[in-house]
């Protein structure tokens, strides 16, 4: 790509030209002069000086827009060529939320680093908003979220397993005295008995009353979690609002002050603790599929995927 696009699209992504310049380690006035002779070369304005931060004009947008197509041709061309050779080098950075970067990311690099060494692996935590952009502009490869529609125009999708949630309450609670014959102990989560259809599903309206750990707004299982709730006739009273799951987990764990909605996959993934006990729930709003994404159209690598292909006949 041209040195004077890379300097605008640079400009664009730092919002300020004296920021741009110290990160292209040239002059802010030689900056300055660049951009000024392409817009005088296309008659149009790029920036909007006016603003502060810094925003494109209408023109501009286009402009960059034909930049990052331009990056995306090279970034292809790129890895089509990394791929002519064997798996011995390469690059896949992969995209997920803190829980999947913590309990089911390792294990997979795991096996795929056992087959392919040499091949390096990138992991970049972040939200879902976060994780879609970096798929947008090319800067991850591929992500493993919930949160994510196999609808979804710009993504192609690869189903890699459902995940259930559990409602736990602290086990010395006096309301699991008349609820055993729908209790699920840690052990039985670790061997999946929730899963079989003979375990039955707890009416969550037993415990309208108490209080509850809730993930903040706008989190997939905030959004869940309020459904269930209100399918059972109530809305949750939280005392506790969290960013991740963990923390939550913890909080229920360690103080014993509240009832919690929680993935199965986290129990299974954690140590053994009796201090919570778990009861199945409507599977109908419980169970949530978990994709493996990459963006619609994007050349993948031969690396990634292979990493997709180990990743997805690897799903206990």
């Amino acid at each position: 790509m041209l040195n004077e696009m890379q300097y605008i699209y640079t400009i664009y992504k730092e919002r300020s030209f004296s920021k741009a310049a110290k990160k292209l380690y040239i002059s802010q006035p030689a900056l300055s002069a660049m951009v000024k002779k392409v817009e005088q070369k296309i008659g149009y304005l790029l920036f909007d000086r006016e603003t502060i931060p810094l925003t494109v004009t209408k023109e501009g947008k286009y402009y960059i827009k034909c930049v990052e197509n331009i990056l995306e041709i090279e970034n292809n061309m790129q890895k089509y060529f990394e791929d002519l050779g064997k798996l011995d080098s390469g690059n896949i950075v992969i995209g997920g939320s803190s829980f999947f970067c913590a309990f089911i990311l390792p294990k997979l690099i795991e096996k795929f680093k056992r087959k392919y060494p040499k091949v390096n692996i990138e992991v970049i935590e972040g939200n879902i908003k976060e994780l879609k952009e970096g798929l947008e502009n090319n800067s991850i490869d591929l992500i493993l979220e919930t949160a994510i529609s196999e609808n979804d125009e710009k993504l192609k999708t690869y189903f890699y397993k459902d995940e259930h949630i559990l409602l736990a309450v602290p086990s010395k609670w006096e309301i699991n005295n008349k609820l055993k014959e729908f209790q699920l102990t840690y052990d039985d989560i670790k061997e999946k008995k929730h899963l079989n259809s003979n375990i039955q599903e707890v009416s969550l309206s037993e415990f309208k009353n108490l209080p509850f750990i809730t993930m903040k707004k706008g989190n997939d299982q905030y959004i869940r979690g309020l459904a269930l709730c209100k399918k059972a006739g109530f809305t949750p009273k939280s005392i506790y609002k969290i960013d991740q799951i963990m923390t939550g987990y913890h909080i229920a764990l360690f103080t014993e002050s509240a009832v919690i909605f929680i993935r199965d996959l986290l129990i299974i993934n954690e140590q053994k603790n009796d201090s919570l006990i778990y009861y199945k729930l409507d599977p109908e709003l419980s169970t949530r599929p978990i994709y493996f994404a990459t963006k619609k159209n994007k050349y993948l690598s031969n690396a990634c995927k292979e990493f997709l292909k180990i990743s997805l006949e690897n799903k206990k």
